[in-house]
């Protein structure tokens, strides 16, 4: 059959969202790019040879519309295959019966939420894919938009995991709308004290700005094992679509989203990259929940022109390698850590890649 999905799938809203996503995302040649009218730009290996191109409302064979038939080029424009509001997902399906791809935009076109993503599409070590649909994560989703909502609410999540601080979430409140996911926050009150204090965090260099996140990195393995164990005992209870978020959706975010690609079998490198997508994104799109959330009442302005605000809304793979190197120095490897901590072991691994890889 043909369920091969595709490592690279791209969102193009502004020019500075396609340049941020085409620095991050895995090099190669398939891609989505969705533009406002919707018009989707597809674009496929020449090895797969002559196309036809079906689309769906899931990534599932059983229900593929057919939009265009063979298909010379490499590439090819669709316009809206469906009516209404609904994410469409795209099967590149080569004449000559080998296998195809699944190709869908991994970051949805949210006017409201920043860094609003699908994990979904990512290549395992052993040729797997991840299932696109599955997993979402975002910054704090407090400002989605009504039609914002509209949209996610065809996605069918059916459980929100919010990272943040019981500070943060009283500062940030989410009003859902629509159809109501279950929703579990974190009961951290606040983060370590040298995590907040915007004073002193303004004085900070470039350097040791970087040196704190890095240090606030090889916490998180310890902080967070209880909201970890609970996001992944929900995806063996098969509680999905998922929403994993914070307030940026990079750092807490970052750390969970990695575990999941880890334990599905995704390499390392990929998960960097991965990671890496958020701060682009992040200055892409900084809405204004977004920067009401990273503001100081009396400060804000020059917080965010910081040497330090600068390092703090990166995405640097340095940080996540530093909870890596963390993890190894004290458990001897993320296996480890993952079965004692989070009790995700061999037996848990496996029904993760039973129920989430194609």
């Amino acid at each position: 059959m043909f369920l091969k999905k595709t490592t690279l799938a791209l969102l193009s809203m502004t020019t500075l969202s396609c340049i941020a996503m085409a620095r991050a995302e895995t090099p190669g040649t398939t891609s989505v790019q969705l533009e406002m009218v919707p018009r989707y730009t597809l674009t496929w290996p020449a090895s797969l040879g002559t196309v036809d191109i079906f689309a769906s409302l899931t990534p599932d064979a059983s229900a593929m519309k057919p939009v265009q038939h063979h298909v010379t080029a490499q590439t090819a424009q669709v316009t809206a295959p469906f009516q209404g509001t609904h994410r469409v997902y795209f099967f590149i399906k080569p004449v000559s019966g080998k296998g195809g791809e699944w190709i869908a935009n991994r970051v949805l076109p949210l006017e409201g939420v920043a860094n609003f993503r699908d994990m979904g599409g990512y290549e395992t070590a052993d040729h797997h894919h991840v299932r696109w649909g599955e997993f979402y994560r975002s910054a704090a989703p407090s400002g989605l938009t009504p039609a914002d909502y509209a949209f996610v609410d065809t996605l069918g999540i059916k459980s929100v995991t919010d990272l943040r601080t019981q500070a943060e979430q009283q500062k940030q409140p989410t009003h859902w709308q629509g159809a109501s996911p279950a929703f579990f926050p974190s009961d951290k009150p606040t983060l370590p004290a040298d995590m907040t204090d915007r004073s002193k965090l303004a004085t900070l260099d470039e350097p040791r700005a970087k040196a704190l996140m890095e240090s606030f990195y090889t916490k998180m393995p310890s902080l967070y094992a209880p909201e970890l164990k609970g996001i992944f005992a929900r995806l063996l209870a098969h509680q999905t679509p998922t929403l994993t978020h914070c307030t940026a959706g990079k750092d807490r975010t970052g750390f969970a989203s990695a575990l999941i690609l880890y334990a599905l079998g995704v390499p390392e490198e990929t998960i960097l990259r991965d990671y890496a997508m958020s701060g682009d994104l992040l200055r892409a799109h900084l809405t204004p929940s977004f920067r009401a959330a990273m503001a100081d009442h009396q400060n804000g302005g020059a917080m965010a022109a910081s040497p330090s605000m600068r390092a703090m809304l990166n995405s640097d793979p340095d940080y996540l390698k530093a909870a890596f190197a963390s993890i190894r120095q004290h458990y001897g490897s993320i296996d480890a850590y993952m079965a004692q901590e989070i009790g995700v072991g061999p037996q848990e691994v496996a029904t993760l890649r039973r129920l989430y890889l194609d």
